[in-house]
């Protein structure tokens, strides 16, 4: 026998009949409680095609042979009895499934039920059985004994019939849609029973085994796929992602995937699941972003639950948001209840990718292993999910854990195409102010801007007029990484040297921060780094400084691959201003060759001029009099 794979089973027990010394003949069996070893469980694969027998079918009560459909019988049963000829031959149903409060629609209100008919030479006989499952392990105990539908009509007690049999069969259906799943190790197990006779003594307690011999590696290495179904740069297009085991393999326990860079979504076009709604499986149709699908089941025919949907939820484990994946495990003729999946969606403060960590996914509800072969994830609402802007060769994955704590890492190639159709047409403009002391240093305000549908700016180098040179002073109060890397908010005042905003189509609001110096031994230099902050998200924006000549260079060499509508940084004058100004910054033009690299690898170079207001307006010059008639005739007085 094979581990981890579809199973059938069967029972056979066994009552001699023969009398005694002194006459007396075996006790008739008044209860029997069968209880299945650990790791037998049952097999989701089962539901495909499943149907159940309801109250109505079964007829308990009545004498009529039951309805039950075709698609309700799990397996057969035979009876031999000293009080017949012939053995009685008949079916194992699958009852109708109760409810969580304990009743419903079969005698026990229990999620699993089986009823036992067997008929021959005229007689007819129907046994309810209760099936429990343990809720943790999935273990699994068959009880054979008081009908509670008969008791209540009855009212009295009703137990198994009274009546001798030598041997009773029962064969649970085999193949690839079998009701049970082998335990996926290997070894001897032991199925226990406990028989309790009619006289009234202790049980009897016969057990058996089986052993699995087989496909007990337990090895872990699921298979993964994953990327935008439409691959045009800077397109919309819904992604999708597929992660699967193979049977045997340690079951799936958790997932962590990157997306690449530029991948990214319009968060500000869905509104996000609050709680306790998220965790309760509870979104509304408002924050839907995607569908799941979801195969369970040992062997080759997993069980396939379709219709799961995911939501947009807000901040969610530390992460400025988070995912709410419900997934309705309706398998054939049961209703499981919705299973609720949640993830954390973080953001990387350099990069801007997106990492999604899920919680440790279910293995196990209600007494049934979920057995997941396969998970897909599809987020397809329009409009959200946006392709990269670099058609650079990129890659999406990750780490999959098992739930045996084996880990695996995956990884799908992804490159966007026809970036060269992109425009790329951004703006730089500047302005300084003409009044500047040596106390207070100079003012500098940049602005980029670009147009929706662009490339995204991927690079920036901007070269500072002569006339606004790096104040030495303000550079020796760079906060020093370690601090910085630790907590911005403990570096000293002096490193804050300016204010930034970011607008980006992606979120509703702005992100907006502080510009920080921020120094490295290694580096002659400090760094410019712009904190910028907003709906949860914090992104690092560094600026390599470099100064020879006197002139100061800032380049921006690793920008996001992220839409920015426009992005405004101020440099105020102050005891601690980053510029001074040299000369009279009205005298001659000020210009700054700039340089900025779209994703594609598209270059815009140009000299910005550098607009400075307070400058006085230039005089007019006063135009020359004109020479009257009675001045000509002074003059002529003092000819000769």
């Amino acid at each position: 026998m094979g581990a981890d794979s579809p199973t059938g089973l069967s029972v056979d027990l066994k009552v001699p009949q023969e009398q005694g010394v002194g006459g007396l003949a075996e006790a008739d069996l008044k209860e029997a409680v069968v209880r299945l070893p650990a790791g037998l469980t049952v097999s989701p694969s089962a539901a495909n095609g499943l149907g159940a027998c309801t109250p109505a079918e079964i007829g308990l009560t009545t004498p009529a042979a039951p309805s039950c459909p075709d698609s309700s019988k799990v397996g057969s049963v035979r009876i031999v009895t000293p009080l017949l000829a012939a053995p009685l031959q008949g079916t194992v149903y699958l009852a109708q499934q109760g409810n969580l409060a304990g009743n419903g629609s079969n005698p026990f209100g229990s999620l699993l039920a089986l009823y036992l008919v067997a008929e021959g030479s005229g007689a007819l006989v129907k046994i309810p059985g209760e099936v429990t499952l343990d809720p943790v392990t999935g273990q699994i105990t068959a009880r054979f004994g008081e009908d509670p539908a008969t008791s209540a009509a009855t009212g009295q007690p009703q137990f198994l019939p009274q009546l001798p049999f030598s041997e009773l069969q029962m064969k649970f259906f085999g193949g690839p849609r079998a009701p049970l799943a082998t335990p996926a190790g290997c070894g001897a197990f032991q199925t226990t029973s406990a028989l309790a006779p009619w006289s009234g003594n202790a049980p009897a307690t016969p057990s058996d085994s089986f052993t699995v011999g087989s496909g007990c590696g337990g090895g872990f290495a699921p298979a993964f796929s994953g990327g935008t179904t439409k691959n045009r740069a800077g397109a919309f297009s819904p992604l999708t992602v597929t992660i699967s085991r193979a049977d045997g393999e340690q079951r799936l326990g958790g997932v962590q995937l990157t997306t690449p860079p530029g991948l990214l979504g319009v968060v500000r076009s869905v509104a996000r699941c609050p709680e306790p709604q998220a965790s309760q499986g509870a979104c509304g149709p408002e924050s839907q972003i995607g569908e799941s699908t979801v195969a369970s089941g040992a062997g080759g025919d997993p069980f396939w639950v379709r219709g799961g949907r995911v939501y947009l939820t807000g901040p969610y484990r530390g992460a400025p948001f988070g995912l709410s994946i419900v997934v309705p495990p309706v398998a054939g003729p049961f209703n499981l209840g919705n299973v609720v999946v949640r993830a954390a969606i973080s953001i990387d403060p350099h990069t801007a990718q997106i990492t999604i960590t899920s919680d440790p996914l279910p293995t196990i509800v209600q007494g049934v292993p979920l057995d997941i072969r396969v998970v897909n994830v599809t987020v397809d609402r329009p409009g959200f999910i946006l392709n990269p802007t670099s058609c650079a060769q990129l890659s999406i994955g990750g780490t999959i854990t098992a739930a045996g704590g084996a880990t695996a890492s995956v990884s799908g190639r992804f490159q966007a195409a026809d970036c060269a159709a992109l425009a790329f047409t951004p703006t730089l403009s500047a302005l300084t102010l003409a009044r500047t002391t040596k106390v207070n240093g100079a003012h500098l305000h940049v602005k980029v801007a670009s147009g929706a549908g662009q490339a995204n700016i991927a690079k920036v180098k901007v070269d500072l007029p002569k006339q606004l040179p790096s104040r030495l002073t303000t550079l020796h109060n760079a906060c020093r990484d370690a601090v910085f890397n630790a907590n911005p908010a403990a570096c000293p005042a002096g490193s804050v040297v300016g204010t930034a905003s970011a607008v980006t189509p992606l979120l509703a609001s702005a992100l907006t921060g502080p510009a920080y110096l921020v120094s490295h031994a290694s580096a002659a230099f400090p760094d410019l780094v712009f904190v910028l902050q907003g709906e949860g998200v914090t992104l690092d924006l560094v600026g390599n400084t470099d100064i020879a000549h006197g002139i100061t260079s800032e380049t921006f060499a690793a920008v996001p691959d992220a839409p920015i509508s426009s992005f405004d940084a101020a440099f105020p004058q102050g005891p601690d201003s980053i510029l001074a100004a040299y000369g009279s910054l009205c005298a001659k033009p000020l210009t700054m060759p700039t340089a900025i690299t779209a994703q594609d690898g598209a270059v815009i170079r140009r000299t910005t001029r550098v607009s400075v207001s307070g400058c006085a307006k230039p005089k007019r010059a006063k135009r020359a009099g004109r020479v009257t008639g009675a001045r000509r005739s002074s003059t002529s007085h003092r000819r000769k």
